[in-house]
């Protein structure tokens, strides 16, 4: 019996399919094994249903910076100083949502929390998608991204436990 030679470009590719095929399945893994069985509405990252007229203002008590894999997606809890609406939670009818308000506290999903500390001041007007924090040591007033994150995000923290409110 006779064997071909294999040469060396052909294992450098059967190689790197293997790695990239393995690659993949790290990234999706969530989204293969963890996929919940539910009838709960996704919203896109400009909608933002139930809250389309919020104006809120608060004082941030505990910001919690870079979660799992989400590229620094993080959760901002805020007792709350003004709001024209005063409870919003849509758990139990949507998967994907921007904050969640109930009893004088609120937790806000954002992104890019590196520079927000403790004691800053966050004002969001959903009419204008503004959100912007006020942080107090340095005197500057920062813009932040006003946009509603995948169920991936939500699955994961809730999983996690990070969910408080």
């Amino acid at each position: 019996m006779m064997f071909k030679k294999i040469d060396f470009k052909t294992i450098v590719i059967v190689v790197a399919l293997i790695a990239l095929g393995s690659l993949n399945f790290y990234m999706f893994r969530d989204e293969i094994f963890n996929k919940p069985k539910d009838n709960l509405y996704e919203v896109d990252i400009k909608n933002f249903r139930g809250i389309e007229d919020l104006k809120l203002t608060g004082v941030i008590y505990e910001v919690i910076d870079n979660i799992g894999n989400y590229h620094g997606t993080g959760i901002l809890r805020v007792n709350i100083i003004e709001t024209n609406i005063e409870y919003y939670d849509p758990r139990d009818k949507q998967i994907n949502y921007y904050c969640i308000i109930k009893y004088g506290k609120s937790e806000i999903y954002l992104n890019n929390l590196s520079e927000v500390t403790v004691g800053d001041t966050i004002t969001i007007d959903i009419p204008n998608e503004e959100t912007r924090v006020f942080n107090n040591s340095s005197n500057k007033n920062r813009r932040m991204g006003t946009r509603v994150y995948p169920r991936s995000f939500f699955d994961f923290i809730k999983r996690e436990g990070y969910q408080k409110i």
